[in-house]
């Protein structure tokens, strides 16, 4: 042993597996998940764990102490990670963790060197082969369409390909025991030539004598390949290749089996559509990462997920990834343990492996050595298949990982495989070595099959080899985990179709934004009001005022943001640090105070629309107003029309973004005008103005109409439909400018300098002017409008384009009003009722 008190270690191991499974059941009841589901599997495992210890206190005192430890770890992982991603399957799990126990105290309380299962070895095998012939007529998916690989009995379902690896281990081990194939005579009998390992050579009587196991186990794989269980049959296929090496010793045959798995996977490819799906998605997996490659592309996302120290049990989505408690759980430890859990998975298979391996090497007789080292090899290749599976090493199969995916057949036979272990590492520790001295027992190791005195040393050497192979393949799982979880970590996560992108954007508590007199225009609330909050919980965006919809936008998780909501995204999403992200703590976002005066943004966007009615059915009407306080440049009301309700932005995205009116279109800020006879109106208005004291260029210089604005509130990336063949304005060629530029312009003129508009409501105090000791919010206007002025710009056949600009005065300052409404006659009416409401 490597500790000097064995049975104290082991109470130290189950006690802290006891404490890992303890807390993390907690954490899922402080998360809500349900008492009645997880309790009762907790004080099941408690059950098998303390009762299993002590049964085999008595039955087996000389075991290796550090097998249940290991196995018990894993089962009740396994029942955390099911309790997480399929709680209604934790009952059932845990009520087959009990039967497996019992079966394991079973198999390990009988004290006959296991003769029962070496003497009836062929009864055994051809039970399991029988069960297994039977699913080709009788079986059943329990998941209720996918392959029949189940047999239901009594209700219960069982997959009898588990069960046949197990008895062919037994099978094989107890077969090559018995026949010269061991190479395991005196050296003065056994004449078969010695290769260059030191190995035996394998003769023709030797291959003659090993004829059967292999007519069994290709009769095997003949079932198996009819079911089109291929991860069963290649898992058989390279345990009865590891036990052929170790009961030979050749180094070639693990080669050999290595050939005949690609074969068979050559063939596979040829001949099943299923397995050449499998290989074309391993080969390429970001061919079709939504349809083919959907479960291993997302198996990488929760890996890359996970990083190093995990989401936190309960905290991550496995359940992105299809039959993650089956095929998958590997990608749930990850995601929610992070590699750092992985690599603690790894520790634990190891231990188990590797203590396998250790009572392989310490076996006093053939049949313990190839059993323990089958039972071993099965447990490696297993785990070795599964989650290199899930990693992207190996194609996917379809098999289980032992103790911990969702399955009896596969707890009990893992569990079964452990109390065998357990025998036979108990046997040696009361064995007594054979004394070679003694003339009776020296004749009787030249006459019997050395097999019944121990393993030849090209056995033992190739147990010692199949030690460093196992430690290898999971430092090379432990390798690729890392490379997904660290180096791809944030490659993988940033990608499109990681749907926990989409939960985090909706998690997200937007702050609010708010009117300039402190009202709400937009807020975030819990989608579900009916469960309490955490830190992922949904939110959705309201809006009680939807005439606010040109300015505020809208802020969906189905289609990004728009308007306010994009210009200021940043202070409303708010940041999470490196600390909030390991606490989950929500992110929260900062409230954002406008310009907007919600009763005045009400008005212009209600006039506007009645403005744009059309009174043909034909006749598409829109435009869009600005109102701009002059002395600050606030933004006091923006509208456009035909606009839309972000309130039901996801119920009516396919229909407003069909709608050939373009309402997701700002023309506020996005539509592109002719300004006609408005342009000389500038002129006039501007003459002696301090603003236009240059010389005369081009319009887009003199008045800066051309400048850019430091926000545009686009809703939609669809330019602004244009149709028609556009007649010019005499000496404007193609000029066209927005509203917004325009209000800005005349607010210029009116305060004889350049302002500069806002959306922000600003705390601090205004910059003075330079002409005068007075703050710009109580300046005098250059020019005062004493009636709205109105002009028309033809822009096509029957279309023209109605500008209004007016000053309107308010209660703690003033503002200019821009109108562009698109019409199909000069007629002022529609304009002179906007202006009505501002006079």
């Amino acid at each position: 042993m490597i500790v000097s008190n064995p049975r104290r270690a082991e109470t130290v191991l189950l006690a802290a597996a006891l404490i890992f499974h303890a807390s993390g059941t907690l954490s899922l009841l402080a998360q809500g998940y349900s008492v009645a589901v997880l309790l009762p599997a907790t004080a099941t495992w408690i059950v098998c764990a303390v009762g299993g210890r002590l049964w085999l206190d008595r039955v087996a005192p000389a075991r290796d102490a550090l097998l249940l430890p290991a196995a018990m770890m894993l089962a009740g992982w396994g029942l955390l990670v099911i309790g997480r991603v399929a709680p209604n399957f934790v009952g059932r799990q845990s009520a087959w963790l009990a039967v497996a126990v019992m079966a394991m105290l079973a198999v390990a309380s009988r004290r006959d060197k296991l003769r029962w299962l070496r003497r009836f070895k062929y009864t055994w095998l051809i039970l399991a082969l029988g069960l297994l012939g039977a699913t080709v007529f009788l079986g059943v998916n329990p998941a209720g369409e996918g392959a029949r690989l189940w047999l239901s009995l009594a209700g219960l379902f069982v997959q009898p390909s588990e069960i046949l690896r197990l008895l062919m281990i037994a099978f094989v081990a107890a077969f090559f025991s018995e026949r010269t194939v061991t190479a395991s005579f005196s050296a003065a009998q056994d004449t078969s030539p010695v290769d260059s390992a030191g190995g035996r050579r394998i003769t023709r009587a030797q291959i003659v004598s090993a004829a059967p196991s292999v007519v069994m186990w290709l009769i095997a794989i003949v079932l198996l390949a009819t079911q089109q269980d291929l991860g069963a049959a290649a898992l058989l296929l390279i345990t009865f290749a590891s036990m052929l090496y170790l009961a030979t010793g050749q180094a070639a045959l693990p080669l050999v089996g290595m050939v005949a798995l690609i074969v068979a996977g050559l063939a596979g490819y040829a001949l099943s559509s299923r397995v050449a799906q499998r290989v074309d998605i391993w080969l390429n997996p970001w061919s079709d990462p939504q349809n083919r490659s959907f479960q291993i592309v997302q198996s990488l996302i929760a890996v890359a997920s996970g990083s190093v120290f995990g989401q936190g049990i309960g905290q991550g989505r496995p359940d992105y990834v299809p039959a993650v408690h089956t095929d998958f759980p590997f990608a749930a430890i990850s995601e929610e343990m992070g590699l750092l859990g992985a690599i603690g998975l790894f520790i634990m298979f190891g231990v188990l492996i590797l203590r396998g391996w250790r009572v392989a090497q310490h076996a006093n007789s053939s049949y313990a050595m190839l059993l323990a080292g089958g039972l071993s090899a099965s447990l490696m290749a297993q785990v070795f298949v599964i989650i290199g599976g899930n990693l992207g090493v190996l194609p996917l199969t379809g098999v289980t990982l032992p103790f911990i995916s969702y399955g009896g057949s596969s707890l009990l036979v893992s569990f079964i495989s452990v109390g065998l272990l357990i025998r036979l590492s108990d046997d040696q520790g009361q064995s007594t070595p054979v004394n070679m001295s003694d003339r009776s027992a020296s004749r009787a190791a030249s006459f019997h099959i050395a097999g019944a005195f121990g393993p030849s040393p090209a056995q033992r050497m190739a147990t010692h080899r199949a030690i460093q192979f196992s430690a290898t393949l999971i430092l090379l799982l432990s390798a690729t985990a890392g490379y997904w979880g660290a180096a791809r970590s944030a490659e993988l996560t940033a990608r499109k179709d990681n749907p926990r992108l989409v939960d985090a954007e909706r998690a997200i508590r937007r702050g609010p934004i708010l009117a300039r007199d402190g009202s709400t225009l937009a807020y975030s609330a819990p989608a579900d009001h009916s469960i309490p909050p955490r830190f992922d919980t949904p939110h959705t965006r309201h809006y009680p005022y939807s005439e606010t919809a040109p300015v505020i936008g809208y802020a969906s998780w189905r289609h990004g943001t728009g308007g306010l909501e994009t210009y200021a995204d940043a202070i409303l999403r708010g940041t999470l640090t490196p600390l909030d992200r390991l606490l989950h703590r929500p992110q929260i976002g900062a409230a954002f105070t406008t310009t907007i005066a919600p009763e005045l943004q009400v008005k212009l966007q209600r006039g506007l629309v009645n403005a744009t009615t059309a009174t043909h059915p034909t006749h598409t009407l829109a435009g869009a107003g600005i109102l701009i306080d002059w002395q600050t440049g606030q933004v006091l009301a923006l509208a456009s029309a035909p606009s839309f309700d972000p309130n039901r932005l996801d119920e009516d995205w396919d229909t407003v973004r069909a709608d050939v009116r373009a309402p997701l279109l700002n023309r506020a800020t996005q539509g592109l005008y002719q300004p006609g006879p408005l342009l000389q109106w500038l002129y006039q208005i501007a003459a002696g103005s301090p603003l236009t004291n240059t010389p005369l260029w081009d319009p887009l210089d003199r008045f800066e109409l051309g400048r850019p604005v430091p926000f545009e509130l686009d809703n939609t990336h669809t330019p602004y439909p244009a149709s028609g063949t556009y007649s010019e304005t005499i000496g404007q060629g193609t000029l066209r400018v927005t509203p917004l530029r325009v209000a800005v312009t005349v607010a210029g003129l009116i305060a004889g300098r350049p302002v500069t508009p806002t959306l922000r409501a600003h705390t601090a105090p205004l910059p003075k002017a330079s002409n005068s000791s007075t703050q710009h919010a109580h300046a005098k206007s250059t020019i005062h409008l004493k009636r709205p002025v109105i002009h028309f710009a033809q822009s096509g056949n029957n279309q023209y384009v109605g500008w209004l600009i007016m000053q309107t005065p308010l209660p703690d300052s003033g503002a200019a009003l821009v109108i562009a409404l698109e019409q199909r006659d000069t007629h002022p009416g529609r304009l002179e009722k906007i202006a009505a409401l501002f006079e």
